[in-house]
């Protein structure tokens, strides 16, 4: 009874409202209140049209804390005691737990000044030092469906270029993005055609993080986890902001889509470090070399391949002729992304040279690519380290490495591990890359295997270096004791990563300004390091666009695009038949601002017979690119567009292993409008339909053939 008493009495010296009343925080866009009782988030209302995002009937927890070791789970609702006390425009809350020890948990919400926008942040107290693995915040539950039957009810995930899933009441919604890495930006929403609500976090130092979605019956989980160094400590205190905002259309158009979270995301986003420039400015002023944004195809050819009799041979001496080829059906310098490069075999790491053929015969094929014009670039494996390899394909025969002695010798202790030293082996040797270590990258031998390497490639003549493999500048957490680094998460691994890139860059650009950098898909945190990046806009039905329900869009373009641009991958299909994936990924290429590509790895393909409209496209961007649009694709902002009215196209993407069929429905015209810093606006339209389609835009009339493309200036 006297613990009682002393606990009422605190609660009404601090403000608290007594406990089965609610407390609340109201902007422009949203009003929020929680139960004083226990804590939780009771209603979450969007004030223009008066929808209810929560299950009234359904207590969900705004918090989720992990500890080192322990089995256990420790939610908000397991709290023992909890406070709530208003402070004008901040609303806090305290919950006290008693297992697995005695600790406190503080959460404190706040409008933003200024903003639509609700701020949060929280922190754990502990009377002993405690291990904290993971703790999750904010978590906000929604009910589904959203609207209706739930056919227009949308995820927004920031998966690599950008996914929406459709439907998550029927397509599961169960996945985490970790940042850096998968995610390529720090935010998320879910809406429907009326209403919208986004979730972001404000790190600037890269943290690692996971963004969370899960179906619980008929609710949807939004989450964001934050990984964190596992070292004991009595308090910790989140050191950045979460944001909780409602969404309205974006400039120009009437109903919620995607672009309203990115154009929110943007506001913030680009006040960040990395973006203190433009690309427009980088360019000028000679930190992206020129030649990046003028007219090339990046032609992506394996040494290992097909010869034209379709039996397995060395291609390397036919890559002038291809290359030469090549230049005349588009009628531009290429950008030969040379493939099966590599000593062993393709993927096979980290014994790189000398390069497949010969380090004389590799040297002297470059410089002639030079002479004529054109230039050149290569993948390196990430920091993976080969074990064992055995496979074999179409294009090549049967491959048999064998490099465990050499790692257990030079790399094992130096591989990302668990907490007793062991390293993580992945893969089996048949299949993908193969069965690697991750060589983990806070130690010297990272820094020796991708700095090295890098520049020994540009010494052979190679103009460009991607780091493949490290998706979005994101790796693996490890737990080795003896790394120079705390065990789990934070920020030691971005860092280190960054320390890398910056000095394969800089020394790369000293040796020759045209030297440029890439990363295999897009991560924020890296901008400043990157001439261009890796992106798959083309893509959908595949990885990183995999999943029933899951739609690529194209969101760090959205976000991102006038300050860095990105080519088109190493997966552009082409063919010498009439092929409607071709024509997709070609046309999505050019309204998405990316540089052209096309891919052929290791199979035979001549140029002058890929079929017609696919040539017609391609070389309908080139001369894009070098007429009027060429600053748009290159400088301009992506701007959100009306949807045109055009006849729908059913197609059928496979996914990577060859068998999942996703069916989609895309336009039969593409399209994509993009700003430039003097307020001019331009829309990049490109036909892939098999048939002529008309349609208006803009009240003008327009009518183009099948791999058509145009461009027209709206002001």
């Amino acid at each position: 009874m006297k613990n009682t008493v002393y606990w009422l009495i605190a609660l009404l010296s601090t403000g608290s409202v007594m406990a089965g009343q609610v407390v609340s925080l109201e902007n422009e866009l949203l009003r929020l209140e929680w139960d004083t009782a226990r804590g939780t988030l009771v209603s979450l209302k969007d004030k223009a049209t008066g929808h209810e995002w929560l299950d009234p009937k359904l207590v969900a927890p705004i918090y989720a804390v992990q500890f080192t070791n322990a089995s256990v789970l420790v939610l908000s609702t397991n709290a023992t005691a909890v406070t709530v006390r208003q402070d004008e425009s901040a609303v806090i809350i305290e919950g006290t737990h008693e297992k697995p020890f005695s600790f406190k948990v503080k959460c404190e919400f706040r409008l933003e000044k200024g903003s639509p926008q609700v701020i949060g942040r929280i922190s754990v107290l502990s009377q002993s030092p405690c291990q904290i693995a993971e703790v999750k915040f904010p978590m906000v539950t929604l009910r589904l469906p959203f609207t209706g039957n739930g056919e227009e009810d949308r995820i927004l995930w920031p998966e690599c270029d950008g996914t929406l899933l459709n439907n998550p009441s029927v397509n599961r919604p169960d996945r985490q993005f970790k940042y850096p890495g998968g995610a390529s930006m720090q935010m998320m929403a879910a809406f429907d055609p009326s209403a919208g609500l986004y979730l972001a976090a404000r790190d600037t130092e890269a943290h690692t993080k996971k963004f969370c979605t899960r179906r619980l019956d008929k609710n949807l989980e939004l989450s964001i986890a934050h990984v964190l160094p596992q070292t004991p400590v009595n308090k910790w205190e989140l050191g950045y902001d979460v944001a909780l905002a409602g969404l309205r259309p974006s400039k120009g158009l009437k109903k919620i889509k995607w672009e309203a979270a990115a154009d929110l995301y943007r506001e913030w986003a680009i006040r960040q470090q990395w973006c203190r420039q433009t690309m427009a400015q980088r360019v000028a002023t000679g930190d992206i070399p020129k030649w990046i944004t003028e007219p090339t195809l990046i032609f992506t050819y394996s040494l290992r391949g097909q010869m034209q009799d379709k039996k397995p041979g060395n291609r390397q001496p036919l890559v002038l002729d291809q290359v030469e080829r090549w230049g005349k059906v588009v009628d531009a310098p290429i950008t030969c992304l040379i493939m099966s490069w590599e000593k062993l075999d393709t993927w096979v790491t980290p014994d790189y040279f000398p390069p497949y053929g010969g380090e004389s015969e590799f040297t002297a094929m470059t410089k002639e690519l030079h002479a004529r014009g054109n230039h050149t670039m290569v993948f390196l494996s990430g920091l993976h380290w080969t074990l064992h390899k055995d496979l074999a394909g179409p294009d090549r025969p049967r491959v048999l490495v064998n490099q465990e002695a050499d790692f257990n010798r030079r790399g094992r202790a130096f591989a990302i591990s668990d907490a007793k030293g062991e390293a993580e082996i992945n893969g089996t040797p048949d299949k993908g890359v193969g069965q690697t270590a991750t060589i983990c990258s806070s130690t010297a031998l990272a820094r020796e295997i991708l700095v090295d390497t890098s520049l020994q490639c540009q010494k052979l003549g190679i103009d460009c270096v991607q780091v493949d493999q490290i998706v979005g500048g994101g790796m693996r957490e490890c737990y080795h004791p003896k790394h120079n680094h705390p065990p789990g998460g934070g920020t030691w691994c971005s860092r280190a990563l960054y320390r890398i890139f910056e000095e394969i860059r800089k020394t790369g650009k000293n040796r020759d300004p045209n030297f440029a950098f890439s990363i295999e898909e897009p991560g924020e945190f890296y901008l400043p390091l990157l001439d261009t990046y890796h992106a798959r806009d083309l893509h959908q039905g595949r990885w990183p666009r995999s999943g029933a329900g899951v739609l690529g869009v194209p969101l760090f373009t959205h976000v991102y695009h006038d300050y860095l641009a990105g080519y088109g991958s190493e997966g552009c299909y082409v063919s010498d038949k009439s092929n409607r994936l071709a024509l997709y990924q070609i046309g999505m290429n050019l309204v998405c601002g990316k540089m052209p590509a096309v891919a052929i790895w290791g199979r035979w393909c001549e140029p002058e017979k890929v079929e017609a409209t696919q040539r017609r496209l391609l070389r309908a961007h080139i001369d894009l690119w070098r007429g009027p649009a060429g600053e748009f694709l290159n400088f301009g902002q992506r701007i959100a567009s009306p949807e045109l009215d055009v006849p729908p196209l059913e197609m059928t993407f496979m996914e990577k292993d060859g068998k999942t069929r996703r069916p989609l429905v895309v336009p039969s015209v593409l399209h994509g409008t993009w700003k430039l810093a003097d307020g001019r606006t331009g829309v990049i339209f490109a036909c892939i339909n098999n048939k002529p389609v008309e349609f208006t835009f803009d009240k003008e009339r327009f009518a183009l053939e099948t791999g058509e493309a145009m461009f027209r200036s709206t002001r």
